[in-house]
């Protein structure tokens, strides 16, 4: 015989479990989302430090063998690089051109602390008597300066914590002229120094790749408040 009893205690219990099925899994989805956005996450980052890596690399041989021909401000070179971010959003096609308006930037920066030998080679005068060199006839004596710039992919979205050259002082192929480097003070880098990134003695220079990629379609949930990554390399 059909008992009404048993139905009915059926019928709680699987209310019971559907409830708390429901319970359990309005903590374990986002926990789950949580996971495969950090685990994402940390897979791109991994990647964008590669990229910057590989980037400040092909810097060396283009600033250290000009004859090579690796002018990293020709898209033909600069593919290079978007190819190694593949999957960051930095492609315009399928040939790897950088995209203007894409998720992602590489920024390529050269930075010099002007000493004599800059001052000497942008043409400037020197002091008679020691000391030949000061602010008064080398501008930049002794700042840190700007002496090449190339921006691949997003060029408006980020800049460079380092600052920005005057954009008429940065030449076709990224290279800033001596006499800039040695007299515009607007050329200066920030954050560099005795309190900044690194400190250069007088005419040494260092190589920097910057790179900010845009995760946001990893960020389920809005889990990640700024689901951005930055990475930034020195040679």
């Amino acid at each position: 015989m059909f008992s009404t009893h048993n139905h009915s205690k059926r019928r709680r219990e699987a209310g019971n479990s559907m409830l708390e099925f429901g319970l359990v899994m309005a903590f374990l989805v986002p926990m789950f989302a949580a996971t495969f956005t950090i685990g994402a996450a940390l897979s791109k980052s991994i990647q964008v430090t590669n990229v910057c890596r590989d980037a400040v690399v092909l810097m060396v041989r283009s600033n250290t063998d000009p004859n090579e021909g690796l002018d990293l401000s020709q898209t033909q070179n600069q593919r290079i690089i978007v190819r190694a971010a593949n999957g960051l959003g930095m492609a315009s096609d399928a040939s790897f051109d950088p995209s203007t308006t894409g998720l992602g930037v590489v920024i390529l920066s050269r930075v010099v602390n002007v000493g004599p030998a800059e001052c000497s080679l942008a043409g400037l005068t020197a002091h008679p008597t020691a000391p030949f060199w000061d602010t008064g006839n080398c501008a930049n004596y002794g700042s840190y300066a700007f002496a090449y710039r190339v921006v691949i992919g997003n060029t408006t979205r980020w800049t460079s914590q380092l600052g920005n050259p005057p954009s008429g002082d940065v030449q076709t192929n990224g290279t800033i002229t001596a006499h800039k480097i040695a007299t515009d003070t607007s050329n200066r880098a920030s954050d560099m120094g005795a309190s900044g990134l690194l400190t250069l003695t007088a005419s040494q220079y260092a190589l920097i790749s910057e790179m900010y990629a845009d995760v946001s379609y990893l960020n389920i949930f809005s889990i990640w408040n700024t689901p951005i990554i930055y990475s930034r390399s020195i040679s």
